[in-house]
């Protein structure tokens, strides 16, 4: 046997003994399991289960079939390699499967050992450890959500736009505004449709509005290879800054443009949905231009103008909350009886000129700001969870002031303004209840107004609170009506004895041929549900008139009286008598 020949035995021998290949055996395992630990991708640890798998069949000498099934698992590795771009790791991949097919054919036809095959596995588990692989399964172009500072939209985030934003300042130091767009309408959308629904109709609207800000004036936002123009702050919320170096109003027409567009209905899942959206705006020269503090201005923009579709930051708007704030703190210790005082205003028949009844509003004497009406710190009640406890004080004033006037001969119904979630309270019916009784009162003799608001949106526990107060014998008014147009088709559902149109429908409108026809409509509405129809904010003669023409029931405005202090009601009410007689009096004065 020549020295070739007994090196090679030597070496195979060496190879094939149990303990070279139980060394092996367990590289193998040691170096696959490493490698399904290092791999970011799903695919990749499968692959590299199945090597590490294959090179112990071949270990273990279960027959050739181990050696074909090794080498298709490493052709599959190269094309998974190329599919990711991992391009170093497709070089070592295709090398190995090279090497691995070559000792394969040499096993077959010069009977080399398979173990050398075992060999070839090696590279690709080390390779993994030390070459960086992407984490997107797609080549190119990178997903915008993959993108530094963007969101579930693939839109900058807040992160992303503060960051364009400092740069862009820095380098452009003209007039700019920040402008924030709120969308509105999706919580219908989401509670009956889903959030799947909900996030596609968002995007949709994101893609509207990213059609109207192509104008170079707007800031770019540099995402990767792309550019943005819109960020999304989360929720409803969007961003974009734009440049008035042009067009000093361009804030103003982008905001119009992007409002009309929401207006048009979106199709989503088969569904046709209707959203709103409104818009704020600021100075980018404010609050020293810090990025942080302007959007603190825009939020507080919208916040503070909940009625104008385009709501530009005033100064006054940090005053104003800064007032609030010292409003929640002193109403933290506000004594009801010392600083609130019940004002009082007429309900006029159209009919016979007479009092229908007396609606009671409340004032705050405030120690620094004066007199404040309801609407000035109603808001300030809800946050200072008040609302429940002052609704209380409030009965119980009226209580007193109608027993009052019972002692004087006079007998009417005084209205109540409460703020509206209150009055379902189970608590709060039981105390009207109580009080009722105590002042030896009828039910009739308390009205209680609501806001229209609270109306639209009362679940099925609401409508029989209501449905409660209406069998106690209470009396229930609609303050507001008409001012949204959900109320018109379900109110009708509910039993109310008043409804007071708002001051929109109540002033005649010259220029429009219809207006006074739908109102008119309103009216006849109410009239067929045996609803009287009471029109609001009646200042002159002109209007007065307007609302009789409507066949309203009664008016009620600054043309009959000014809210007056119930302090002197007793005697303005028995002025009013004497300078409106009727022929009947023992509806309203009861005579001694």
């Amino acid at each position: 046997m020549s020295a070739t020949t007994l090196a090679d035995f030597s070496t195979s021998h060496l190879l094939n003994s149990p303990l070279s290949v139980a060394f092996l055996a367990g590289i193998v395992v040691s170096l696959s399991l490493v490698a399904v630990a290092c791999s970011n991708f799903a695919i990749n640890r499968i692959l590299h289960a199945l090597l590490g798998a294959g090179g112990l069949a071949v270990l273990a000498a279960e027959g050739d079939g181990a050696l074909y099934c090794l080498v298709f698992v490493l052709l599959v590795n190269i094309w998974q390699s190329d599919r990711i771009g991992q391009g170093r790791h497709i070089v070592i991949c295709a090398l190995c499967a090279v090497a691995a097919t070559l000792l394969t054919v040499s096993h077959f036809w010069w009977h080399s050992p398979s173990i050398y095959v075992v060999f070839a596995l090696l590279p690709i588990f080390i390779s993994e450890l030390f070459i960086d692989t992407p984490q997107s399964h797609d080549k190119a172009p990178i997903e915008p959500n993959n993108v530094a500072n963007t969101d579930i939209l693939g839109l900058p985030d807040r992160a992303g736009i503060r960051e364009a934003f400092n740069e862009y300042r820095a380098r452009e130091a003209g007039t700019a505004m920040l402008v924030m767009v709120r969308l509105e309408g999706f919580q219908q959308v989401n509670f009956h449709l889903g959030r799947e629904f909900g996030d596609l109709l968002l995007a949709q609207s994101a893609n509207r509005m990213k059609q109207h800000l192509q104008s170079h004036d707007v800031m770019p936002i540099a995402m990767g290879n792309d550019v943005e123009r819109l960020a999304h702050l989360g929720g409803l919320h969007f961003v974009f800054v734009c440049s008035l170096a042009h067009q000093q109003h361009l804030h103003e027409h982008l905001c119009a443009e992007i409002i009309e567009s929401t207006l048009k209905p979106f199709n989503v899942g088969n569904c046709i949905i209707e959203v709103s959206a409104r818009a704020s705006y600021v100075n980018c020269d404010e609050e020293l231009g810090q990025f942080d503090d302007l959007l603190t201005c825009v939020f507080l923009a919208l916040d503070s103008s909940p009625e104008n579709t385009i709501a530009p930051y005033q100064q006054k708007m940090q005053i104003d909350r800064l007032e609030q704030q010292a409003r929640l703190a002193e109403l933290a210790h506000i004594d009801f009886k010392n600083e609130l005082e019940l004002y009082f205003q007429p309900v006029v028949r159209n009919g016979d000129g007479d009092i229908e009844y007396v609606e009671l509003l409340l004032r705050w004497q405030h120690p620094k700001q004066g007199i404040l009406a309801a609407s000035k710190f109603i808001e300030d009640i809800r946050i200072a969870g008040l609302a429940l406890p002052l609704a209380q004080y409030v009965i119980e004033r009226a209580a007193e002031i109608a027993l009052a006037l019972r002692v004087e001969g006079i007998q009417m119904p005084l209205g109540i303004n409460l703020f509206g979630p209150e009055m379902l309270h189970e608590e709060f019916i039981e105390f009207v209840d109580r009080i009722l009784v105590e002042h030896q009162l009828m039910p009739s003799d308390i009205i209680i107004e609501c806001p229209s608001q609270m109306f639209t949106t009362l679940d099925q526990q609401g409508v029989a609170m209501v449905a409660r107060l209406r069998t106690m014998g209470v009396r229930l008014c609609v303050d507001g009506f008409g001012e949204s147009p959900l109320l018109l088709a379900k109110l009708p559902k509910l039993e109310v004895d008043y409804v007071k149109l708002g001051r929109s429908l109540t002033t005649p409108n010259q220029n429009q041929g219809n207006f006074k026809a739908v109102v008119r409509g309103i009216v006849e509405m109410q009239n067929v549900q045996e609803c009287k129809v009471i029109c609001e904010g009646v200042e002159s003669q002109e209007q007065l008139q307007f609302a009789q023409n409507l066949n309203a029931f009664a008016a009620q405005g600054y043309l009959f009286t000014r809210p007056l202090s119930s302090i002197g009601m007793i005697s303005w009410l028995k002025q009013w008598r004497w300078e409106h007689p009727l022929e009947d009096n023992s509806s309203t004065f009861d005579t001694n």
